[in-house]
């Protein structure tokens, strides 16, 4: 049997369930895999997520909204424009439907963290909002399990 050398997790098992078998990170009821180190679930705590969101769109559209906006408003009131006045009701239109579209999408960066031995670790990160929710579910029920089966309960 071979043991990871920074955290005491031994290689795979047969009384390990596997849980989520995926390229980027393996799940079982004893350890998480990773690319670079195997963590004991017994000793992960304060499981989180990380959600790294990006909205170029909505950013845009404000920071162009804002300049026509100062641009339209002083002509407008100067010139008793009702086109420019129309100007500003597309503006808000457009930028409410710029913040729509990119409130819809995923987030750019969904991180699965867990504090190991009072350090905080990355577990898995991924775009996929499905196989991170997947990831997730696995680390849960793995140490979930794992606290079931400690010596007092």
């Amino acid at each position: 049997m071979t043991v990871d050398r920074y955290t005491g997790c031994p290689a795979r098992t047969s009384d390990e369930v596997l849980l989520y078998p995926g390229p980027k990170v393996v799940v079982t009821t004893i350890c998480v895999h990773t690319p670079r180190v195997r963590y004991p679930v017994a000793r992960l705590t304060q499981i989180s997520r990380i959600e790294v969101r990006g909205y170029p769109v909505l950013v845009g559209a404000v920071g162009v909204g804002a300049v026509e906006l100062m641009i339209a408003v002083p002509f407008a009131v100067a010139y008793g424009s009702g086109l420019l006045a129309c100007a500003g009701v597309l503006l808000a239109i457009g930028i409410g439907l710029g913040a729509l579209v990119d409130s819809r999408r995923n987030p750019r960066l969904m991180v699965l963290s867990a504090v190991y031995r009072g350090r905080r670790v990355e577990l898995f990160s991924t775009r996929d909002k499905a196989e991170f929710e997947r990831v997730r579910l696995a680390v849960i029920r793995a140490v979930e399990a794992s606290r079931d089966h400690l010596p007092g309960r």
